[in-house]
């Protein structure tokens, strides 16, 4: 998911149970992007949760997920399951409801989690399910990155993908701990940003890096080659939650080093270049700040923060 505070969902039950269109070009690019005048995107008709933010490409739709944690801070059960609500001025939505079909809870007492949703230009819709990680009779085991058709508010023919890490060879299976806990589709559908998480029985991953894998005869394949170029993005700190502009030459994502919690962007002067000139977006502050979703003319900037112990989606608009 894209808020680390809330990982306990996925990790504690795992380890119980465990006991290019260009020539290459390395030139680091010099623009300057700045963000400016932050504020509280309204969703009418919702007073719950609102996390890991995807506005689609029309600007019409925005999607998120509630609380990304099996319980609620009065120690009421909860239940994360993705929601979404359509415009009605320059940062107001109306509340739908839920995604129809995205809900795979089917047994009383156990909640999966359903969460970070994105969506290409065909309305292939990719998010993140935790149904089968854990079930190792189930074709799906410790898989967590699912695809559907999205239409008006409902799912079809959802399907897993695979566990992607990057140089892994292809065909290799992860092994309990190795989560792919984000994710995020590209609008022409070809490339598909994850974050490949490693757990060891902590709330918080013991790494967490951001990848790249691009479509090849219609399987997303992580290359090895992916992690050179990523190496200004992935640190020894936390990288997760990635979100690509349209024309792949923006990357954002969140960095959190101990206690603090960053918004940054990394860009690059061709689709084939390595990443370049990563800069924290000062715009952006406060107490948990994760999960970007730029929109897609690249003058809005969505992300979750968390005031008076309730996570509420912002926005901050491109200088």
């Amino acid at each position: 998911m894209r808020s680390l505070s809330v990982l306990f969902f996925i990790v504690l039950p795992i380890f119980l149970l465990a006991s290019c269109n260009s020539t290459d070009d390395s030139t680091v690019p010099t623009k300057s992007v700045t963000f400016s005048n932050p504020r509280e995107v309204t969703i009418s008709g919702y007073s719950g949760d609102a996390m890991e933010p995807f506005i689609s490409s029309d600007g019409n739709t925005l999607f998120f997920n509630n609380l990304n944690s099996d319980m609620l801070p009065g120690g009421i059960e909860n239940d994360t399951n993705l929601h979404y609500a359509v415009k009605t001025g320059d940062i107001t939505f109306q509340y739908m409801g839920e995604v129809a079909g995205a809900d795979t809870d089917d047994m009383t007492g156990k909640n999966e989690l359903e969460a970070v949703a994105s969506m290409d230009r065909n309305n292939q819709f990719y998010f993140v399910n935790t149904i089968n990680y854990l079930d190792s009779a189930a074709s799906g085991y410790l898989l967590s990155l699912y695809k559907a058709n999205y239409q008006d508010g409902v799912l079809t023919g959802i399907e897993s993908l695979p566990n992607l890490k990057t140089d892994r060879p292809f065909g290799q299976a992860p092994v309990i701990g190795e989560l792919n806990f984000d994710i995020e589709i590209h609008y022409d559908g070809n490339y598909l940003y994850f974050v490949e998480g490693l757990f060891s029985g902590n709330p918080f991953p013991d790494s967490a890096d951001i990848g790249v894998a691009e479509k090849v005869n219609g399987v997303f394949i992580a290359s090895g080659r992916s992690s050179g170029k990523m190496a200004e993005i992935n640190t020894e700190a936390l990288e997760y939650a990635p979100s690509i502009s349209t024309d792949r030459l923006e990357l954002y994502f969140t960095r959190t080093i101990g206690a603090d919690f960053g918004v940054y962007i990394a860009t690059r002067s061709s689709v084939s270049g390595v990443w370049g000139n990563v800069n924290r977006i000062d715009a952006i502050s406060g107490e948990f700040t994760e999960a970007p979703s730029i929109s897609f003319d690249g003058k809005l900037l969505y992300y979750h923060q968390k005031i008076s112990n309730q996570f509420r989606i912002h926005v901050v608009d491109r200088n």
